[in-house]
This record gives C-alpha cells, sequence and structure tokens, in this order.
C-alpha cells in the first residue's frame, strides 16, 4: 500500500490504492423513478433509515427483501444547489441499520460505464462521507468506482489532519447495467451497496452500539452532484451534510 500525501477533500486530492471487486453485467435491482419536484424537503436533506434484523447481502443487488423497507432518497442535485428538476444523470439512495451496520444502496445513471482511477483528480465515481459528530471536523469518506475499486479515507479532525486508514470490517459490491469500459455501447447505469461497521464508524468516546434516534451526517456525492447540496461551503462541512436518522 502507498503512503498517502497530505490532501484537501474539498478538492479531492487523493493518493490511495484500492482493492478490486469482480462486477457483474446483469441488473438485479429496478432503478427508481424520478420524482416529481427534486428538491422537495429540508436543506440540510432528511432521512429516516429503517431498523433490520435481517441485513442485506452486500453484493451490489439491492433487490434484497430488507431493501424494501427502505425509502429512496430525493435525487442528487448541482452540488451548489441549484433549482433543476432533473439532473443529467439521477442518482439516488437507500439507507438501512442494524446492530453491526449502516447500510447504504446507490443507484446511479450512467450511459458509459467506465472504470476509474481512484487518485485520479477528474474522480466522479461515488463519494460517501459520514460522521457522528458534524463539529469535531472528524469523519470518514469512502470513494467507490463501477469497476468496483473502493477507497477509504479518516479525517481524525482538523488538528489532528488526515490518513489512510481503513474501516475494518467494510463490506461492498457492485453491480452493472451494461458493460464496463465498451466505449460506443448504450449502458443504463449502476448499483452500489456498502456495509459500515458502527464500531468502525464511532471513536473510542462513542458508544459503538446504536440506538433508535440517534443521528448521523451523510452526504453522497457523484459526477458533480450531491444528496444535500452544500452551496458555496466545502465539501466536508459536515453542518450541509444530509441527517439521517435511526428509527425502528
Amino acid at each position: 500500500m502507498t503512503t498517502p500525501t497530505p490532501l484537501l477533500l474539498s478538492s479531492r486530492i487523493l493518493k490511495f490504492s484500492g482493492c478490486a471487486l469482480l462486477a457483474t453485467t446483469t441488473a438485479c435491482s429496478s432503478a427508481p423513478d424520478y420524482p416529481e419536484y427534486d428538491l422537495a424537503g429540508d436543506i440540510p436533506r432528511h432521512y429516516q433509515a429503517h431498523y433490520v434484523s435481517d441485513g442485506p447481502v452486500i453484493d451490489g443487488d439491492l433487490s434484497d427483501l430488507a431493501w424494501r423497507k427502505a425509502d429512496w432518497t430525493a435525487n442528487f442535485i448541482q452540488l451548489g444547489g441549484a433549482t433543476v428538476s432533473r439532473p443529467r444523470l439521477q442518482s439516488r439512495a437507500k439507507m438501512l441499520w442494524d446492530r453491526e451496520y449502516l447500510y447504504l444502496g446507490v443507484w446511479m445513471v450512467d450511459s458509459a460505464l467506465k472504470s476509474q482511477p481512484l487518485a485520479s483528480l477528474s474522480f466522479d465515481g461515488l463519494s460517501v462521507y459520514v460522521t457522528a459528530d458534524a463539529e469535531s471536523g472528524a469523519h470518514h469518506l469512502i470513494m467507490m468506482e463501477p469497476g468496483g475499486q473502493i477507497a477509504d479515507h479518516t479525517v481524525h479532525g482538523d488538528s489532528e489532519g488526515s490518513q489512510l486508514e481503513p474501516l475494518m470490517g467494510m463490506q461492498h459490491g457492485v453491480t452493472l447495467s451494461g458493460t464496463l469500459d465498451q466505449p460506443g455501447d448504450s449502458d443504463k447505469g449502476w448499483w452500489a451497496e456498502i456495509a459500515l461497521p458502527w464500531k468502525s464508524l464511532t471513536s473510542e468516546e462513542q458508544a459503538s452500539v446504536q440506538r433508535a434516534g440517534a443521528q448521523w451526517r451523510v452526504n453522497l456525492v457523484r459526477e458533480e452532484q450531491a444528496w444535500s447540496p452544500y452551496f458555496a461551503h466545502e465539501l466536508n462541512d459536515a453542518e450541509l451534510w444530509g441527517k439521517v436518522e435511526l428509527v425502528r
């Protein structure tokens, strides 16, 4: 593994090494419909993640019975919050939780599926930001691309800097609706499915066992669009990330 260089998260100057994952070419999940209004609701976004006793199998297939309990988020919109009803490329997500994991499933329209280097400054795959404390500056960043590579980065707070620190126990999977790295064909998109273990998301001062009513801050970003836009603020300003409440 290469030694990471210091980075500025807002410009995504990242040095990562990824682990390969085989991505299938058969779509097993149903893509969500466009909502009538993408900007309905509050900013930051709000979402209620339901508890499941049997979590989904993490293979990139969102047709598991558990996912039926989860609502789709609103469409991702432009990072700056521009009021467009339908973004160029649709992206939506679902979230669930149990005693061990926070689950995320994301559908992303893409007519030209291609693998992407995670260290690229032009990376436009999926970026997931997660924190339990929006004020501390400490958070986790997970990056994923259609080829199945994944990398994670932990920021311990403004005073302690950032470093490559794998989330032990994290699971992930990708499913493609189309073919990877085949120019000229017509693809539909891809699904990303991630299970983030609570014990790796929480610090020593935080309880690793989650309870209903707990609130986490989450943002999902791809193709210059975000689930919860941040306007003129920095991308890593967690105060504008979505508020995810754990409910039972």
